[in-house]
């Protein structure tokens, strides 16, 4: 097939992955479990969201397969319904898939770790492994489907057919299960998975992985859909790998997206997870061996998050599998070479000069789980089009979404599993690492310092004092008033402070600065001159 792709290999000094007590997290994490009887435990499931309400397909309602493998994947355990959730007010609605759509077109809406992404009003699902009702067997199914989100989720709710909202075609070139979906542009990337063929056993390897990236477009007009454009790479070494996080990400531009291929299981001729990340681009990947990844390898609940000051870029896993745990007494990350399930949660930073390092947060997940869970992102968190979290624009402690499903273990090694009762809320606090109290003396008014250096580059100070306690803000804005990023957000007791502005992602110009506390409010003017 043809191969288009550049592949490029990131060399770079080895960087400790090790823990240190003194790290410091670009944010801290909160989680609170959150009740909403009716909602279903399932994992492995096709996702999307539109207007507040959540829309599920898929998956399967047992536990993990690897420890039950005489009835891994009865047709018992496929969820057949297709499920609306309102997470404001708790209310659930769901429909069999077999009530008013032909079992072939059905049958793949049952399947589990089907590869999916939404695109606007519309839900792409790719393969899956499930039941077949015409061969009365399991088969990875050579299908792609397009959902109409917003009209499936009505008929849901109101109880009237989908079947027109469905739309399928065969392709046995993305017969593929376990693998990652996203998109870049016009093309959708599919990456890794394998082709389940009959019941699954852990002693017959009746599974072929695809070792490929593919890379294509899907034409839907609301009437038909096909593949056009279809292009591969083929490659044993990099993706032999199945059930991986595939991250949608932003370079240190502050603009251009890209795609991080995280982990994933097996390496070719070893029972082992990958440790190393690949980064996709539009035409091109590379592999970054000069960092290991020691915790989360496996799918699990993820969330981004982009800083355009430092051009750090974050990601953060909750629980999950992992080829490594961390050991509270030791206060050190411990091999395991069965790849436990963990409640470790960490995020990976990688900065602006493309060297990683993984911090472990002191919160944990409230019980092993996480793999093959979705953290679902709450739409009114600033966020980029692909889903990204912008850091800058977070105003202190925010509620940043849920974590929904997934697989529980009881032990992390040889133990029994279920399907995750657990919904999380997820918060983030970004971390006052630019905010330094530099004096003792009590202020008796409220004061904005101009910055220093004025003209600056690319970065300067600004100092402030506050009288008594309040809870202040310092913004910064361009010239025509547009918001660039906020400071500080904080409650401070009396005192003076100041705190570092870098403009090395911005472009020369003039700038303004805003403080505002209780009663009071000053804005002042600086210059960035490279």
């Amino acid at each position: 097939m043809k191969q288009i792709f550049t592949a490029i290999l990131w060399i770079g000094a080895f960087i400790s992955q090790l823990h240190s007590q003194t790290s410091t997290e670009p944010y801290s994490i909160e989680l609170e479990r959150v009740n909403m009887p009716g909602t279903p435990s399932i994992h492995s499931f096709a996702f999307a969201q539109s207007n507040g309400k959540w829309l599920f397909v898929g998956g399967r309602t047992n536990g993990l397969h690897g420890f039950n493998p005489g009835d891994a994947f009865p047709k018992q355990y496929s969820n057949k319904n297709i499920f609306v959730v309102d997470p404001n007010t708790a209310a659930t609605w769901s429909k069999n898939i077999f009530a008013d759509i032909p079992f072939s077109l059905a049958d793949p809406l049952r399947s589990t770790n089907m590869e999916y992404f939404q695109d606007g009003n519309k839900l792409y699902m790719i393969g899956g492994y499930g039941y077949d009702s015409a061969s009365n067997g399991l088969v990875t199914f050579p299908r792609v489907t397009v959902l109409d989100i917003d009209e499936v989720i009505q008929a849901t709710i109101s109880g009237t057919s989908v079947s027109q909202y469905v739309r399928q075609v065969t392709d046995s070139r993305l017969q593929v299960c376990g693998g990652e979906l996203q998109k870049l542009g016009d093309y959708f990337y599919l990456t890794g998975g394998h082709k389940f063929t009959g019941t699954y056993t852990r002693t017959i390897n009746n599974q072929i992985y695809t070792n490929q990236l593919k890379k294509f477009k899907i034409n839907d007009d609301g009437t038909s859909v096909n593949i056009t454009d279809y292009e591969t790479f083929t490659d044993t070494a990099l993706f032999h790998r199945r059930d991986m996080n595939l991250v949608p990400s932003i370079k240190s531009d502050g603009t251009t997206p890209y795609l991080t291929l995280y982990g994933g299981v097996f390496k070719y001729n070893q029972d082992i997870p990958y440790t190393k990340p690949i980064y996709i681009e539009k035409g091109a990947y590379s592999y970054d061996n000069s960092f290991e990844q020691k915790m989360s390898q496996y799918s699990c609940a993820n969330l981004s998050a982009f800083n355009i000051i430092t051009g750090s870029f974050h990601t953060t896993f909750f629980g999950g599998v992992s080829l490594y745990y961390y050991n509270e007494n030791t206060h050190s990350q411990v091999y395991d070479s069965l790849v436990p399930f963990i409640d470790d949660i960490t995020t990976l930073t990688k900065n602006s000069q493309g060297i990683s390092e993984e911090k472990i947060s002191p919160t944990k997940m409230p019980a092993l789980l996480g793999a093959n869970a979705k953290f679902i992102l709450d739409q009114s968190v600033p966020h980029y089009s692909n889903g990204v979290i912008k850091f800058n624009e977070l105003s202190g402690r925010t509620f940043a979404g849920y974590i929904y499903g997934g697989i529980r273990a009881l032990l992390p090694n040889t133990t029994p599993t279920f399907p995750s009762d657990y919904i999380l809320k997820v918060y983030i606090t970004p971390t006052k690492s630019n905010i330094k109290h530099i004096g003792n003396t009590v202020p008796s008014q409220y004061k904005l310092s101009q910055n220093y250096p004025n003209p600056f580059n690319p970065k300067t100070i600004i100092n402030y004092q506050i009288p008594s306690t309040d809870f202040i803000t310092i913004k910064i804005f361009d010239e025509l008033g547009n918001e660039i990023i906020t400071l500080v957000n904080e409650k401070e007791n009396a005192g003076i402070y100041e705190v570092d502005f870098d403009g090395s992602k911005l472009p020369s110009g003039v700038y303004f600065y805003k403080m505002e506390g209780n009663a009071f409010v000053e804005t002042k003017k600086m210059l960035l001159i490279k």
